[in-house]
This record gives C-alpha cells, sequence and structure tokens, in this order.
C-alpha cells in the first residue's frame, strides 16, 4: 500500500533533533516520491479519511497511517507545504486510533517539520521566483541555496545554488564538496569548513550546518577502515551528537546473526526496515535462545543522553518469542523494554547516560531465537 520511507531523512532539522528531542523516531525528510507533482493533495486527504474509516483491522489502519506520512513527504516534495501539515496531523490521529506508536511519533515529527518549512519558505519564496526569471541573481542563489540544502535536505541541488551564490563562504565550500564528494581527504577538510562556518550562524541556521558537516564526517567514517579513524574520532567526538554505529564498538558477542551497523542487519541484503521505514544509522542485534547478544562503547563520561528506538524488523517469518532490550551504563541497567514480540511494534528510550563511562546495549530472548529479528533505530548520543 504504501512504499519505503529512507531514514537517512528522518532527522533533517538537527534543531529538533539535537535540542528538543521529540522523540527517536526523528522527522522525515522527503525524497523523491513518485510522481508527487501529479497528485491532488486535497483529494488524497479524502482518501485517506475514507480509507481509515473504512479499515476493519488496527493493522490495516496502522497501514493506512504509514501511507499518509508517505503522502505528507509528497507533499514537501510538491512544495505544498500547508497540505503537509494537513495530512500529517490526519496520519498522527490514524495511527493513534491504531495504537501505533511509531506512526503517531512519525507523524507528529512530520507535522512539526512540515509547520517549520511552510515558515522558512515564505521567507525565500520571492527568491525562489525571481530565479525562475533570472536564474544568475547571486544574492537569490545564496538564499535559495540555503533552504534547499539546509531546510529541505536536497544538498545537490542546494550546493548548486549555494555555488552560484554571493556569499564567498558559502559559495566556496559549496564547490568544494561538489567537486570531491567521493574525496575522503577533501570532505574532512568542507566538513570543518561547514563546522567553522556554523560558529558564524545562529539559531537553526548554526545547528543545521554543524548537522550537515556532521553527516560529511558519518560518511567518511563509514567508508574508511578502522585503523585511519583516528583523527576523524576525534572530530566527531567534538559533535553535539554521535551516532552509535559512528562509534568504535567493542566487546561484541554477537548472536546466531552477525552484528548489523550503518542501517544493515548483518543477514540480509540492502537497509533492513521497521514498518517499511528505513534507518541508515540503525544497528541490529539478533539475541541467542536464552541468551544475549551486546556491544559495548566507550562515551568517557562527555554525554547526557542517549536516544533510540527498538523493535523487531519486517521479515515474514514467526516471531516466536519475546526480545527485551536493555541499555547499560558502566554495569548498570540504565533502561529496559517490555517484552517485544509483535512486527510493527516499536519503543521509544531516552535516557540519561550523564557521567557514564561504558555504555552497553543488549538484546535479550528468553525463549526461542526463531524471528527474533532485534533492530535499534539510529541509536545516538547527545552532549
Amino acid at each position: 500500500m504504501f512504499s519505503s520511507i529512507n531514514r537517512h531523512i528522518l532527522i533533517p532539522a538537527c534543531v529538533i533533533a539535537w535540542l528538543t528531542l521529540i522523540s527517536a523516531g526523528g522527522i522525515p525528510v522527503l525524497q523523491a516520491f513518485p510522481p508527487a507533482e501529479n497528485l491532488d493533495f486535497s483529494e488524497k486527504y479524502k482518501q485517506l479519511l475514507l480509507q481509515a474509516k473504512a479499515a476493519p483491522s488496527p493493522g490495516t489502519l496502522k497501514e493506512v497511517a504509514f501511507e499518509a506520512i508517505n503522502a505528507s513527504q509528497a507533499a514537501i516534495q510538491a512544495g505544498d507545504y500547508t497540505a503537509a501539515v494537513k495530512i500529517a496531523t490526519l496520519a498522527f490521529k490514524i495511527g493513534r486510533s491504531a495504537g501505533n506508536n511509531h506512526a503517531s511519533s512519525l507523524a507528529t515529527s512530520l507535522k512539526q517539520r512540515s509547520a517549520i518549512l511552510a515558515r522558512e519558505y515564505r521567507d525565500v519564496e520571492k527568491y525562489h521566483q525571481i530565479l525562475q526569471q533570472d536564474p544568475d541573481d547571486a544574492h537569490a542563489a545564496f538564499l535559495y541555496g540555503q533552504f534547499v540544502a539546509l531546510k529541505l535536505n536536497n544538498r545537490k541541488e542546494g550546493l548548486a545554488w549555494l555555488a552560484r551564490g554571493d556569499d564567498a563562504g558559502y559559495r566556496a565550500l559549496a564547490k568544494q564538496e561538489l567537486a570531491n564528494s567521493n574525496n575522503a581527504g577533501a570532505l574532512l577538510a568542507v566538513a570543518d569548513g561547514w563546522y567553522q562556518l556554523a560558529d558564524q550562524e545562529k539559531g537553526n541556521t548554526r545547528q543545521e550546518l554543524e548537522q550537515h558537516a556532521y553527516d560529511l564526517l558519518g560518511r567518511v567514517w563509514t567508508d574508511s577502515p578502522a585503523t585511519d579513524r583516528d583523527l576523524l574520532n576525534d572530530k566527531l567526538s567534538a559533535m553535539p551528537l554521535r551516532y552509535l554505529n559512528h562509534m568504535p564498538e567493542e566487546d561484541v558477542v554477537p548472536g546466531p546473526k552477525p552484528f548489523g551497523k550503518n542501517g544493515e542487519s548483518g543477514y540480509l541484503d540492502g537497509l533492513f526496515t521497521v514498518n517499511l521505514v528505513e534507518y541508515a544509522n540503525g544497528l541490529s542485534l539478533h539475541p541467542p535462545a536464552n541468551g544475549f547478544a551486546r556491544v559495548r562503547y566507550q562515551l568517557n563520561g562527555q554525554y547526557k543522553t542517549f536516544v533510540t528506538g527498538v523493535g523487531l524488523l519486517d521479515h515474514p517469518t514467526e516471531v516466536r518469542s519475546k526480545v527485551i532490550f536493555y541499555v547499560i551504563g558502566d554495569d548498570r541497567v540504565l533502561w529496559k523494554s517490555p517484552p517485544i514480540q509483535g512486527r510493527g511494534d516499536v519503543v521509544f528510550c531516552k535516557v540519561s547516560v550523564r557521567n557514564i563511562n561504558r555504555l552497553e546495549i543488549r538484546t535479550e530472548c528468553p525463549g526461542g531465537a526463531y524471528g527474533a529479528n532485534a533492530v535499534w533505530l539510529d541509536p545516538h548520543v547527545l552532549k
């Protein structure tokens, strides 16, 4: 009924991800939805309402909620932010009626994001219109490029406009990033540049530039050998947010399946999904029967909060036992999930890790482990 959602876009506005911490579900960002420009969003809203009213079960209602989330993102893609807010509001109501906190959490985040975009676009709409008449207007290119690159997270198009803009700092960094997209060494320098540029900004723009710098460092981390990460580790440690998959792991105890990183399960092709939502920074820890799987990270007391979601990845197999998720700090249980056995059930966690030196995340299966495909949804720590 609905296509998968790319989780790489689920924390686009670091303002919300880093500061308000509304949920581990994050905020959906746009990707190319086919064919957004041909959708009549008023009609789509009416259709979703009818589907929700006719839904014969909570499971079907959940599917309608995620279809509404997709439609709201399509409205963002089409630039209709008012429709995006309206449909996201509907998605929240449907998700709540379905009793699915994953859907209602994502919908809440999407509603907030859509409202932010509607407000921000009002400030740059005239510059967008200017560029349609004169694409060489450097000032309009800079202001509209900021919106596209930092608010919409459409990096390629946004950087192209910034590279033609009248702000020398943004212009130089945009050109460097576009020219060196596959050069790890060059991207480190570009990330440093964006991070330094963030110091000259304030509010949302500052935090969005910091997020962009982090995204570049995260890409380099994923692509670089573990032996070459000392400098990169120092740079990432300076950031206000850090995903666990961008940290050195220690004492890995896998279950019957390999430990999975970077949104991969470790044993299935491609990124795993939960309710057809991808999590590009997710981790997978399939526990053994009557035992546990775990991985540890050194925090060295420099973080305040740990945030994640937990659940079972989408898969057709039966789940024959419950899975329990643990967050452990310096050998002390900081958080324990309720037992999870249903696919599509997601529990969110936000817990203090202040003064914690060693963080451990653990999954445990008290019975048979068949189908216990336990995953962590973009787990990260914040200063």
